[in-house]
């Protein structure tokens, strides 16, 4: 008896130790492996054509946040109350092929802001998403900027995400004359910050042939309930940019997935679905002037904790635009795909420069 006490003891000496040596492990390779972008980096840009947009001229634009071609209708996501992971191939293949082929029948837009694309990473069997997307984009202008990037997570502890290398993508019929990734401020504690995505603004710069500049920027913020002091550091900073860039006497347009209800929302104005809100911005925000543009009859997010079901998914809108007083918006548009082939859904806008 007192073999099997002491042999007892002594599996579970062996196994706390191992996974002690394993989880010190993780985070001494997580932390030598560390992605520490700089606050500021140019972005280089193929040089094509530098045509000046017109003043007066009508602009579309594109936001879809893509949810790494794995987070369809089937699908849910552990880290928001599910329990999956990743889709299985076909699914993932599905997801993307549907996603690839709404954007080739749009190809006839100026700008195409897409957020979570997968550059190389398990969960999407380390297919190069913004090449394959690329492809039915052959017209375009496309700049990147990385905002995820691990080279091991190790959840959940019995299916782990792996590599992770993902991030913002903006495709422009114009050619930018400047493109920066921009570090946006406020990050998490050690070691969380060392499997957390570094967010960060894609911001491009457009002539405009009265001799101003067209700024546009791609976002995506800070999400889940632990981060609401890191959206407030972010909200801070895009108003200080945009507003200076107005002040200056540019066009500016900022869009993607704000992770919080655009001011004003009036959820009883979505019949379809199962509505909730979530951290709203304040009405003051902004001055008066500025416009927060959105389409207030869709829903363009849905919550992961299980697959899509219309009855019982509670939807939001957190995908949208924000443009200076010095742009007319003619046009919104949210495209209800039911949540198909993501977790959000596209949000098209048509808009004129004053």
């Amino acid at each position: 008896m007192k073999m099997m006490i002491k042999l007892v003891i002594t599996c579970i000496i062996c196994l706390g130790a191992i996974l002690l040596i394993y989880i010190l492990g993780v985070l001494l390779y997580a932390l030598i492996s560390e992605f520490k972008p700089l606050q500021i980096e140019e972005i280089t840009i193929r040089k094509n054509e530098n045509k000046s947009i017109q003043a007066g001229q009508v602009l579309s634009i594109l936001t879809w946040n893509i949810g790494y071609g794995g987070l369809g209708k089937e699908m849910d996501f552990f880290y928001e109350g599910g329990q999956k992971v990743r889709p299985d191939k076909v699914l993932a293949k599905k997801y993307l092929d549907g996603i690839t082929d709404f954007l080739s029948k749009h190809d006839s837009l100026d700008f195409i802001l897409l957020q979570e694309i997968d550059f190389n990473s398990k969960r999407s069997y380390a297919v190069n998403q913004a090449d394959s997307i690329s492809s039915v984009l052959t017209d375009f202008n496309k700049i990147s900027a990385v905002n995820y990037s691990s080279n091991y997570i190790p959840v959940p502890f019995f299916n782990p995400m792996g590599k992770v290398k993902s991030g913002l993508v903006l495709w422009s019929r114009y050619s930018p004359s400047n493109a920066k990734r921009a570090s946006t401020p406020g990050k998490y504690s050690f070691p969380k910050r060392l499997f957390m995505l570094k967010r960060c603004l894609l911001i491009t710069r457009y002539n405009v042939d009265n001799g101003k500049e067209l700024v546009l920027i791609n976002l995506h913020n800070s999400a889940f309930d632990d981060a609401d002091q890191l959206r407030k550091e972010e909200m801070k900073f895009i108003k200080k940019l945009i507003t200076e860039e107005y002040e200056k006497g540019n066009y500016v347009i900022a869009g993607g997935d704000w992770n919080q209800n655009p001011p004003g929302l009036n959820l009883d104005n979505i019949n379809k679905y199962k509505n909730r809100s979530v951290w709203p911005i304040q009405k003051d925000f902004l001055p008066n002037e500025w416009n927060w543009v959105f389409d207030p009859s869709v829903p363009t997010n849905r919550d992961v904790h299980e697959p899509f079901n219309i009855q019982s998914t509670t939807c939001t809108i957190l995908d949208y635009f924000v443009t200076s007083p010095n742009i007319e918006v003619l046009e919104t548009k949210t495209t209800d795909m039911e949540f198909e082939f993501s977790d959000h859904q596209p949000v098209l806008i048509s808009l004129k420069l004053k």
